[in-house]
């Protein structure tokens, strides 16, 4: 049976819910209780408990491209003495030798790869970003890197607080030395043993390829094809190492995926967890990891400083688990979904990911709309963004946070968005101060938006009438800034932060921008049907993945510092609504007549009549001949 729906199902204190206690009181006004009427968290599922669908495919992974036409940076090693330029190549993925390597080939048609770089774990893919091309043009780009680390002198995140706390104690050490108080001196050096020695692990980045592409899919086609590569290499730790400072970094990742109509009916809602792991251990450590499994409830063994804090006590159910190389799956299957597996040193490795069902009554952590309203040559893009209040108590108000809503722009209208800058750069400056003449070049922009405050002022047409007339910019947003960007052939409106700081739910964040085509603008035969809205959460806010200890054994049997990090990243397919509309002026709109309703139909002469004061008559016809 679904633990879920299970009345004698207990919480993760071994605690019997209300409804297991037939003789319970409060059990009849917990029954004739509505839902929600507290908000509490348990009255919504984190999680679907139909199962009798199978899960859909994520998308993008099981994809294979034969290749990719892309651009490389070249020489790959920047120098002082050299300009780096971008050379044209062509990108695939092999198997040699049972390893994965990329192969460059000058072009699709060559067969021999000038260059190959096989994968190592300790790779790693950067951020997907953007640079300038040319004077025209800009292009995503991908590095591949590897990153080692080194132990070296500097201040950790977690020890600025912890020296906070030793501060306001050094008044007590004065006084335990003065007084010859052994206990006290012994109790402040045992906390300056807790702070730790001040040292960091920090990463060493070397850059092995830069990528470029013009288009955004295959930039991510690509990163994720070598994702799935990496988390399928071998992994060994072949020898114990010595740190004088042990840590250990775990992080929590959500990739949700959505696709929705122009109306909010949700087609697809798709949900997966990525944990990752990285640490620095002394010896040959064993690590067993703790998640907030339902499986694995009331069965966990761990120390005290094995725990980890947790935003929430519930508990989620996931399927299709994948696992890395390096963690016992014979242990997960016979031992309770026990995690254990033995890191490899410093290499920051993903080691499971799995999918959850999102629950279908959940509301989406941000709704967006766009609407097109055409009229002949007046063209009107509206869109708005709004973040609800949250489902569950479990993390409480997640902030949704470097929000990029894409609206596509047809081929025809894209100059009107573009705008002609002028162009300095260091080498026309080192020119100018040697010569004495600046010459200034000429480089293609992009219209951004201005900011205007929701709503209006009452009467404002009215005033506005006598003075100057309102400037009408061709983009408006009232958060953040919108313009047009080249690389994704659409307007880009990023808001860093939603809600904003001191903003409650509930509020609506507007978009407008106003096109006035003229005789020979042309109108495109279809357009985009979709646009496009990313954002991430600092929060597993979709899936309410918890991290909830992690336990070190064969280790040098000091206790680690730990650090958790949880992230969201979400994207969403939108329809986009596209509507004929008629122009309207505020003044016009105001003074309009209302349309006159059409007069009554009048009875036809074979219809009956009904009487009012006689009604034995009603029913008969109205007629004076005899024969009735």
């Amino acid at each position: 049976p679904n633990p879920a729906q299970d009345p004698n199902f207990g919480d993760s204190f071994g605690m019997l819910p209300v409804q297991a206690d037939m003789n319970n009181p409060f059990l009849a006004e917990q029954s004739n209780k509505g839902d929600g009427e507290d908000g509490d968290a348990d009255e919504f599922p984190l999680f679907d408990s139909d199962v009798s669908k199978p899960l859909e495919v994520f998308p993008r992974i099981s994809i294979e491209p034969e290749g990719w036409d892309m651009y490389i940076r070249h020489p790959p090693k920047k120098k002082i003495t050299s300009q780096r330029y971008w050379k044209k190549v062509h990108v695939k993925i092999a198997n040699q030798d049972d390893n994965p390597t990329i192969l460059l080939f000058d072009s699709r048609e060559n067969k021999d790869p000038f260059q190959e770089i096989p994968l190592q774990a300790a790779y790693s893919l950067s951020d997907i970003s953007h640079q300038v091309f040319d004077q025209y043009s800009k292009v995503f780009t991908i590095k591949l890197q590897y990153i080692f680390y080194k132990e070296r002198a500097g201040i950790r995140p977690g020890q600025v607080t912890k020296m906070q706390k030793l501060t306001d104690k050094i008044g007590f050490l004065a006084k335990a030395v003065e007084d010859a108080d052994y206990q006290g001196v012994k109790e402040f050096a045992s906390d300056m043993k807790k702070l730790g020695v001040p040292l960091e692990h920090a990463p060493q980045i070397s850059e092995l390829l830069k990528l470029a592409s013009y288009s955004f899919e295959d930039m991510k086609q690509f990163s994720v094809c070598i994702e799935e590569k990496l988390f399928k290499l071998d992994v060994h730790r072949d020898k114990a190492l010595t740190y004088k400072t042990e840590e250990v970094q775990l992080t929590a990742v959500d990739e949700v995926y959505v696709e929705q109509t122009s109306d909010g009916h949700i087609t697809k809602h798709l949900c997966r967890v990525r944990v990752f792991f990285l640490s620095f251990l002394s010896g040959m450590p064993v690590v067993e990891l703790g998640v907030n499994d339902m499986t694995r409830m009331g069965l966990e063994v761990v120390g005290r400083h094995d725990i980890l804090p947790v935003p929430t006590e519930q508990w989620i159910r996931y399927e299709a688990i994948e696992f890395h190389s390096v963690v016992d799956k014979k242990d997960f299957d016979e031992c309770d979904h026990i995690i254990k597996f033995q890191p490899p040193d410093a290499c920051y490795i993903e080691v499971m990911r799995f999918r959850t069902r999102p629950p279908r009554s959940r509301e989406l952590p941000m709704q967006a709309r766009c609407t097109f309203i055409i009229n002949g040559n007046k063209v009107e893009i509206r869109a708005d963004i709004m973040v609800p209040y949250h489902a569950t108590k479990a993390w409480g108000q997640v902030p949704c946070e470097d929000v990029a809503m894409m609206i596509p722009l047809p081929e025809c209208w894209i100059y009107q968005f573009r705008t002609e800058k002028h162009n300095l750069s260091l080498a026309q400056v080192r020119d100018a101060l040697s010569t004495g003449n600046i010459n200034l070049a000429t480089r293609m922009g992009s219209v951004k938006s201005a900011h205007r405050r929701a709503g209006k002022v009452k009467g404002i047409d009215r005033f506005l009438g006598t003075l100057e007339t309102a400037s009408q910019e061709l983009m408006e947003t009232s958060s953040g800034a919108a313009k047009y960007e080249h690389q994704h052939r659409a307007i880009v409106w990023r808001v860093p932060r939603l809600p904003k700081q001191g903003q409650g739910s509930y509020t609506n964040h507007e978009f407008v921008c106003r096109l006035n085509l003229t005789s020979y603008d042309q109108m495109p035969e279809a357009f985009e049907k979709n646009f496009t809205l990313e954002f991430t959460q600092p929060a597993t806010a979709e899936s309410y993945t918890v991290l909830r200890s992690v336990s070190i054994q064969e280790g040098s049997g000091e206790p680690p510092e730990k650090f958790v990090k949880y992230l969201a990243r979400h994207e969403y397919k939108i329809g986009i609504d596209f509507q004929e509309g008629k122009e309207k002026d505020a003044y016009r709109a105001a003074t309009a007549k209302p349309p006159t309703p059409p007069p009554p139909a009048e009875p036809e002469q074979d219809t009956m009549r009904e009487y009012e004061d006689f009604p034995d008559e009603n029913g008969r016809k109205d007629s004076d001949s005899d024969s009735d």
